[in-house]
């Protein structure tokens, strides 16, 4: 689907995020994103690796206290 949008030389506003995340995970789409009106789901935040494993391991030594 993104490739025909692509050819008719149409952009997209993501509004879903799955799509975002597609994206996010294959960048030659990229240039798709519209860049007046990207969407709600353009540009997924991520935290860093890692950051709520260890909040989670916090939660669990806590409760075994």
């Amino acid at each position: 689907m993104l490739d025909e949008i692509r050819e008719s030389g149409k952009k997209i506003t993501v509004i879903c995020p799955v799509v975002g995340e597609f994206i996010a995970r294959n960048p030659e789409y990229l240039d798709l994103i519209d860049k007046v009106h990207p969407g709600a789901g353009a540009y997924p935040q991520h935290e860093p690796a890692g950051a709520q494993d260890n909040e989670q391991l916090t939660v669990f030594e806590h409760d075994m206290t």
